[in-house]
């Protein structure tokens, strides 16, 4: 108490306040960031689409496999592939005929309904298609790739590689460039090959998108159990298993909340405290003005007016702290959200109303009470 120390009040009450402001803040731009990465266009469609892992525990009935589950209605299309996007690629080195200089690429590889199961685009060209018997020779390669081969036109142009030594591999076409990790990361160049028979990876099952999912699942397991000799399923749903990329964007946002919540909490109790305080000192003078005519709406803003610029300081000073934190988090991403003047002030807005609810009874307490009772006291 006592007037000599209404700065160090009313500092510790600022401080809470920057506090909030800046935890809401970072808590409303980590929440649209993460929107923006589930949202986002990444070039193929991972909705619908459940994975088996381990496709090499079928064996020579991989197609056998494959095409019984074609005949069930409530499934679109089955391809099997090396890896997925969110998975690791394997690099592999190509050159173009007749050129030593290297280039470095993620590789996979693929079955005919790669494209079509993954709702990729191509940009030119064609995909593999069991229509033409040379395809086992054939590459697909991504825009980024294309350019950096440096071809006007790469479609039918040859390259090398050091894994398939002494073939000439002819680009078939040209896919519209696609994510293979997170947001995190750029998009790289990326090449697909013909898959040689059955391979280690994942079957992928493009669903219809209806109501027997439980039911299809059963179907798949049960067909899987008679060509593998009941050897054990394992399955995800790739979109769930993509935005694993961002548990821990998830787990963040999560604890912010918490942290918010205890700092707005925190906040409110020390600002009942200086109100409640200020009401007591002031209690005369609220009387006097009431004798004099003083409104309930004149009274209310006299004892929340200090707050009023309690919160105005800390708006001044927690926005700059929270524009370099929100830059320097979404630093981490390559396609990122950009900076919204809205997330700051409604920020502001969450902390005022909050604020505002918690003194209403103790300011409006203030301002209705007896006039006679304050000018008694001693």
């Amino acid at each position: 108490s006592g007037a000599k120390f209404s700065w160090l009040r009313n500092l510790l009450v600022t401080v809470q306040f920057v506090a909030s402001i800046v935890i809401i803040i970072g808590t409303l731009a980590i929440y649209r960031q993460i929107n923006y990465m589930l949202s986002k266009n990444l070039g193929f469609d991972k909705d619908q689409v459940l994975v088996i892992e381990r496709p090499d525990a079928l064996g020579e009935h991989l197609e056998a496999f494959k095409n019984e589950l074609l005949q069930n209605p409530d499934i679109a299309t089955v391809a099997n592939s090396e890896t997925l996007p969110g998975k690791g690629y394997a690099i592999r080195s190509y050159r173009r005929k007749d050129d030593p200089e290297t280039f470095l690429f993620k590789n996979n590889q693929v079955t005919y309904e790669h494209l079509e199961l993954m709702g990729m685009e191509l940009a030119s060209g064609r995909f593999f298609s069991r229509a033409h018997g040379s395809d086992s020779s054939g590459v697909v390669v991504n825009e980024i790739a294309a350019n950096l081969l440096g071809f006007d036109d790469p479609v039918g142009k040859q390259l090398t590689s050091a894994f398939r030594p002494g073939e000439l591999l002819t680009i078939l076409g040209v896919v519209q460039d696609f994510n293979t990790e997170s947001l995190h990361s750029s998009i790289g160049p990326i090449t697909m090959e013909l898959a040689p028979g059955n391979l280690r990876g994942y079957v992928s099952v493009k669903l219809t998108g209806g109501k027997n999912i439980r039911e299809t699942v059963e179907f798949i397991e049960n067909t899987w159990r008679r060509y593998t000799a009941e050897k054990p399923f394992q399955c995800f749903f790739f979109d769930e298993d993509y935005e694993n990329l961002y548990r821990s964007e998830f787990t963040t946002g999560q604890i912010l909340i918490v942290f918010a919540t205890l700092s707005i909490f925190i906040a409110c109790l020390g600002l009942v405290g200086l109100i409640t305080y200020t009401a007591s000192v002031r209690r005369k003078e609220i009387g006097i003005r009431k004798v004099l005519g003083a409104g309930v709406g004149t009274l209310i803003r006299l004892l929340s007016g200090e707050v009023v610029r309690l919160i105005l300081v800390a708006t001044l000073i927690s926005w700059p702290f929270a524009y370099l934190a929100t830059d320097y988090w979404l630093q981490n991403f390559a396609e990122r959200i950009g900076i919204n003047p809205w997330i700051y002030i409604g920020a502001t807005l969450v902390l005022a109303t909050v604020v505002s609810i918690a003194i209403s009874f103790q300011t409006i307490k203030a301002a209705l009470g007896n006039p006679v009772d304050a000018l008694k006291q001693e």
